[in-house]
């Protein structure tokens, strides 16, 4: 019996491989050995379009998980990019929303996390508010994201270390950039607390650093991406036995990637 695990979509997004994933869909509606299904956070970005109207704009992809809640347990986690969607939780979607995950197979305790929490750029306040600062007008965008976080944030001491001249300039910077640019400065800091946080007997699979990889040594996996910029996409990992090995859907043909 095996776990699928896929992270950062990134639906909305216009290096989103979403007619592959599409596909890849399909082929897990065919496999009668998959039981589980985690979707490790990031499958739809609410930073850079409407957070309701992403929903609406892929509704296909949508029909297609409902669909795969007959065959096989569903679970979606929250990324960085949808956070908002632990807010949905009793509106009636009919998918639950996690913060994290914990799952065991064969005796094996597998933790699923999408990886933000080991990004220092990312904090719960901030990553909330910008999935309702979205506009097509950057100037709009930009008063949007002080606004938000002005809604979003509690603690006033905490909002305006936030809104500090070089804060703003950092994020505004980020915004500009793709996720593989953004991450290439603090990858290694994001790999090393995730491996930092292993505990024995366990297995940790995260997402998010878009860099996909499958370390048995330090039971330690990262599902890549499904955005075309990523130099290896459209990655996932599968985890049988309570060993996680990664794979590549390519048009319509599954690779197994080496471990590292």
């Amino acid at each position: 019996m095996a776990i699928i695990v896929v992270s950062d979509l990134h639906l909305g997004f216009e290096g989103s491989d979403k007619a592959a994933f599409i596909r890849f869909l399909g082929k897990l509606q065919s496999d009668p050995s998959v039981t589980d299904l985690v979707f490790l956070g990031d499958i739809v970005d609410m930073w850079r379009r409407d957070s309701s109207g992403v929903f609406l704009e892929n509704h296909d992809v949508l029909d297609l998980i409902i669909e795969l809640q007959k065959k096989m347990r569903v679970y979606y986690v929250a990324g960085n990019h949808d956070f908002h969607v632990l807010k949905l939780q009793g509106l009636g979607y009919p998918i639950n929303f996690n913060m994290d995950l914990k799952l065991q197979q064969d005796g094996v305790n597998l933790r699923f996390v999408h990886g933000w929490e080991f990004d220092e750029m990312q904090r719960e306040h901030f990553m909330e508010s910008l999935c309702h600062s979205m506009s097509d007008q950057k100037g709009e965008r930009d008063n949007n994201i002080w606004a938000a976080l002005g809604r979003y944030e509690s603690d006033l001491s905490r909002f305006l270390s936030m809104i500090d001249r070089g804060r703003k300039r950092r994020i505004a910077e980020m915004l500009q950039l793709g996720p593989e640019e953004r991450l290439i400065e603090n990858l290694k800091g994001v790999e090393r607390k995730a491996r930092s946080t292993v505990q024995p007997g366990e297995v940790l699979v995260f997402g998010h650093t878009h860099r996909p990889f499958v370390n048995k040594a330090e039971n330690l996996a990262n599902t890549g991406s499904w955005v075309t910029a990523a130099p290896i996409h459209n990655t996932y990992v599968r985890i049988e036995g309570g060993k996680p090995r990664l794979f590549v859907f390519e048009g319509a043909e599954i690779t197994e990637r080496a471990d590292i």
